[in-house]
C-alpha cells in the first residue's frame, strides 16, 4: 500500500498535528495521511462532478452546438 515512491512534504506544524492525530486513532502517520487525503479528494470530486449546470451554461452550450450545426 505504501512505498510506491510517492512523497508529499508537510510543514512541520502539519506533520506534528498529523502525528498526534494518528496516535489518537492508533494508526501510522502514513495511514492517517492517506485516509485524510482520500476523504478530502472524494469530497472535492463529488462536489464538482455532481454540480448541476446553470441556465447560462446550458444556454452557452446550446449556442455552441447550434453554431456547429448539431442543433437547429
Amino acid at each position: 500500500m505504501f512505498g510506491g515512491g510517492n512523497k508529499v512534504k508537510l510543514g512541520d506544524s502539519t506533520y506534528q498535528k498529523a502525528k498526534v492525530a494518528a496516535g489518537i486513532l492508533g494508526c501510522t502517520i502514513e495511514e492517517f495521511v492517506e485516509r485524510a487525503v482520500e476523504s478530502e479528494a472524494d469530497k472535492a470530486i463529488s462536489q464538482t462532478s455532481s454540480k448541476e449546470p446553470t441556465k447560462e451554461e446550458v444556454d452557452e452550450i446550446a449556442k455552441q452546438l447550434q453554431g456547429l450545426g448539431y442543433l437547429e
